[in-house]
């Protein structure tokens, strides 16, 4: 079952969760008018196979993850100082579309069970705002 509790309940502050509507052959994931992203840097998809992670901690970029096929398990921790919720960690699963609005400071793991196809947009490109090295 796909997560989308409201801010509250994911416990980390400035952190989004939108189901998706899944029914249609066109996706929407991101708009202008959602008022996300400040800006545009890059995006990219990620194809990740049964049991393989990606881990991201940015220091200035927001992002946007969808998860557009598959299942995947989403921890999440808020390393900002100033941040309400500073320290925080958050656990969720998706099994279908599913938006994540990742604020810059809130480290990120993803896993895929079984597989994942997600989107990861971006307000700076890794050149701009290389990702911080995190232990595997």
């Amino acid at each position: 079952m796909a997560t989308s509790a409201p801010p509250a309940e994911i416990g980390i502050h400035d952190v989004l969760v939108t189901a998706l509507p899944g029914s249609s052959s066109r996706q929407p994931m991101v708009a202008f008018e959602d008022h996300l992203l400040r800006r545009f840097g890059s995006a990219e998809i990620l194809r990740l196979r049964s049991g393989e992670v990606f881990r991201v901690l940015r220091t200035t970029a927001d992002e946007v993850w969808v998860l557009v096929e598959g299942a995947a398990h989403f921890r999440l921790e808020d390393t900002r100082p100033s941040s309400p919720t500073d320290g925080r960690r958050q656990q969720m699963m998706a099994d279908r579309p599913t938006r994540l609005l990742l604020p810059f400071g809130v480290r990120l793991e993803v896993k895929a069970d079984p597989a994942a196809v997600l989107v990861r947009v971006m307000t700076h490109s890794e050149r701009e705002d290389p990702p911080l090295a995190e232990a595997t």
